[in-house]
């Protein structure tokens, strides 16, 4: 799933890619400030993986962002969801997992984003992991494409999560 994520980096930001806009990372491209959608992928809790997906939403704190010279944004963003780690016989494997985080948008075109997001996140276990409630900081990167729709697919890596997925901004 990384080298997959590696790739879809390279391939973004490479130059067959370039839309017709101006200058890339540069100008302001308008979004709608409500963003929700789904990411599935490789759950991580210590030693432990799972098959998790997640629902997330989003909220446009900051349409203009932190740097003048560069198209970004800040969102607000929470991802929650069941992760369906493999349990002992006789005993259940599903975890939720939830996530709150700033997440922000370099604009690269009018079709790739990439991000970089920092928060909190964590998971509520079952009972063979210690049925505990984990609470620690989150910190990860990713790449939306948008489509000519509202439709965009996305992926993301950090340190619990590893998925690809869609959403649809409005």
């Amino acid at each position: 799933m990384k080298m997959f994520l590696l790739v879809l980096c390279i391939l973004s930001f490479s130059g067959f890619t370039s839309a017709h806009a101006a200058e890339n990372w540069k100008g302001h491209t308008e979004t709608s400030p409500v963003e929700v959608g789904v990411v599935t992928g490789l759950s991580l809790f210590g030693t432990q993986a799972a098959w998790g997906s997640l629902i997330t939403g989003a909220y446009l704190i900051k349409p203009n962002g932190l740097l003048d010279d560069v198209d970004n944004r800040v969102w607000v963003e929470m991802e929650a969801g069941p992760a369906f780690f493999t349990a002992p016989a006789g005993s259940t494997g599903t975890a939720f997992q939830y996530s709150t985080h700033l997440r922000w948008d370099f604009t690269y075109n009018e079709y790739w984003t990439a991000y970089a997001l920092g928060g909190f996140s964590g998971y509520s276990l079952p009972a063979y992991l210690g049925k505990t409630f984990s609470f620690h900081p989150r910190f990860g990167v990713g790449v939306e494409y948008q489509t000519k729709t509202p439709l965009m697919f996305r992926g993301e890596v950090s340190a619990e999560f590893m998925g690809a997925g869609i959403a649809l901004n409005f």
